[in-house]
């Protein structure tokens, strides 16, 4: 376990977290477990200094956020907008509330039979940021310049293939349409999967010529509802499964780390998804902690995203401590296999906010909080 002093500089801590990432997702012994309190945009609005102070109590439980860089000023003190943009798959997003993720309004595949004409751009145009926001697409010089920038500050260097397959196929396709589509293996949604996935492709192979190396592949892909799969296990092997075998084959090329995630209760496709091969296993605890020490522990690095329907925003103190002690007990090893990813949002009182940070301290830093 590093011992940390309280002066640590921050930049040295990112380099350190780094470092430990990437041991703890090749099961190399870290030296503690990497934890990150992720604070959603939408917190700022709400807490604004009393936030900062947090951050600077804890900082090494904050590692993406430099205090010193927070411009409170730059934030508007209005939670609520109602706003509308276009990504560039062709998707109208609406947002509600600042600082939060928006909904589509209007799906470019309302009706399939549109597929045939529905054209996406060349992917040497730019790279399409997730949402559109703030702007549909960057020129691929300006993230290649953001990363220059993590590597000088020592962090992880993560290219992201924002809504992947399934997950973009539902930004396009409305739910009901898409799921009848791949129940009766229309020809229509092969056609819109192969479009899709030609795209993100390019962009892969685009990202691959950035020559001082990209750390980590995030690929998004929400499979699942609050209490089961959203496809099931034999159409995500037969539609799904040769994608994410050839798209993770190019990353290992790159020699980089493959990061798949996915919401919801996905436990009973848990053995397909890694029989293509990722490094790292992005789930939700409501597939529950003992039934994902059975199936994954040892397997493969699991980042553990914390209850941020009830724990986070309503638990007690007393209930956060336990449940991150539990997860710790539960699923990391000697030799790592374990990173926990607690996103915050509101209501989430600020006091909770402390909480975490601590638990973050004590459970995955060995460090006693103050």
């Amino acid at each position: 376990m590093h011992s940390f002093s309280c002066g640590l500089d921050l930049k040295i801590y990112r380099s350190i977290f780094r470092e430990n990432y990437l041991r703890a997702a090749k099961f190399l012994k870290p030296d503690f477990i990497p934890c990150r309190v992720i604070l959603t945009r939408a917190m700022f609005y709400i807490y604004r200094e009393k936030l900062v102070e947090i951050i600077k109590k804890y900082p090494l439980a904050f590692p993406d956020r430099d205090p010193d860089e927070i411009k409170l000023d730059k934030i508007p003190r209005d939670l609520y907008e109602d706003r509308y943009v276009r990504d560039v798959f062709g998707t109208v997003w609406r947002y509600r509330i600042a600082g939060l993720g928006p909904q589509p309004h209007q799906y470019p595949l309302e009706d399939l039979d549109r597929v045939k004409d529905w054209s996406l751009p060349d992917p040497e145009e730019g790279y399409p940021l997730g949402y559109a926001d703030p702007k549909p697409m960057i020129s691929w010089e300006e993230l290649f310049n953001y990363f220059d920038k993590l590597k000088e500050q020592g962090r992880i260097v993560a290219f992201s293939l924002h809504h992947f397959l399934f997950q973009k196929l539902m930004d396009v396709v409305p739910l009901n349409k898409l799921t009848l589509a791949i129940y009766r293996g229309d020809e229509k949604f092969l056609i819109a999967l192969k479009k899709i996935a030609d795209y993100q492709y390019g962009l892969l192979k685009i990202a691959k010529k950035y020559s001082k190396g990209i750390d980590v592949v995030l690929f998004l892909e929400d499979l699942g509802s609050q209490t089961s799969p959203l496809i099931r296990i034999e159409h995500l092997r037969k539609y799904f499964l040769p994608y994410y075998k050839k798209f993770f084959e190019e990353v290992k090329s790159m020699n980089s780390l493959v990061y798949f995630h996915s919401d919801g209760m996905i436990a009973p496709l848990f053995d397909t998804i890694l029989e293509a091969g990722p490094n790292i296993l992005n789930i939700q605890d409501l597939n529950g902690v003992e039934n994902i020490s059975a199936k994954l522990k040892g397997r493969i690095c699991i980042d553990l995203d914390i209850d941020r329907q009830k724990l986070i925003p309503y638990g007690s103190r007393e209930d956060i401590y336990r449940h991150i002690q539990n997860v710790v007990e539960k699923l990391n090893t000697e030799n790592g296999g374990l990173m926990i990813h607690i996103e915050v949002y509101p209501p989430t009182p600020l006091e909770n906010i402390e909480y975490l940070a601590q638990t973050c301290y004590k459970y995955c830093l060995g460090i006693e909080p103050k």
